[in-house]
């Protein structure tokens, strides 16, 4: 409905999937992700979030990029830099963090 009210419906294409495995190598320039960070009560630093960063290194394009909003506090730009490629912050405050990683 976003993408239709905003006239843009033609060149997007949203798919909910527990990752990103439907697509293949190299087939998008943008990819927004709001990584899970919980698996029941505990917080892991990388188990949830990195497998998800290597799908989104892996189906992004050379030159596309990886927006991510995480919590500031799990630090994740040492595995976004490793995953996808060169990230910078976008934005940032005590709770949230966004970044984006540019595929290599």
């Amino acid at each position: 409905a976003t993408v239709a009210a905003n006239g843009v419906a033609d060149r997007v294409q949203v798919a909910r999937t527990l990752g990103l495995e439907s697509r293949p190598d190299a087939s998008a320039r943008l990819i927004a992700l709001n990584p899970p960070f919980h698996v029941g009560t505990a917080v892991p630093m990388s188990g949830v979030a990195d497998p998800l960063f290597a799908e989104a290194g892996r189906v992004l394009a050379p030159g596309g990029e990886l927006w991510a909003v995480w919590n500031s506090s799990l630090q994740y730009r040492p595995a976004l830099e490793r995953l996808v490629g060169p990230t910078r912050q976008a934005a940032r405050n005590a709770k949230f963090t966004v970044t984006v990683s540019t595929r290599r």
